[in-house]
């Protein structure tokens, strides 16, 4: 009995954040170039829905239940508070913090590169 505050804590958080995350995000990876985040929608459990699009080749992935770098080319995006993380379909992991009408963090591909990442919402 003692969890399930919690639980209902973290499951507000995930929905509260949700709500300012929903939209369209423009920005820079430092690596990478001109991107877009464009989150529909925020699950109660926190899992992102939309898509990610770059400026390099016109590269676009969607959001899903778990990371594909095959055909399917699929992130998989969590909220978690002001948290966001994302496992990308071409390698790396972007960890995020959602700050207003900013997201702000790094970009990490393996042990060779670390970068900027910053979103502005449009």
């Amino acid at each position: 009995a003692a969890a399930l505050p919690a639980a209902r804590a973290s499951l507000g958080q995930a929905q509260g954040g949700g709500t300012a995350l929903v939209g369209t995000w423009t920005g820079e990876v430092e690596g990478i170039g001109g991107a877009r985040l464009v989150i529909t929608a925020v699950n109660p459990s926190g899992a992102l829905e939309g898509r990610m699009e770059f400026d390099l080749q016109s590269f676009v992935s969607k959001f899903g239940d778990a990371t594909d770098s095959g055909p399917n080319k699929t992130n998989q995006g969590m909220l978690s508070g002001s948290e966001v993380r994302i496992e990308s379909a071409l390698g790396g992991t972007y960890d995020l913090t959602l700050q207003g009408n900013l997201l702000t963090g790094t970009y990490v591909r393996g042990t060779t590169f670390r970068g900027k990442a910053a979103f502005r919402k449009s």
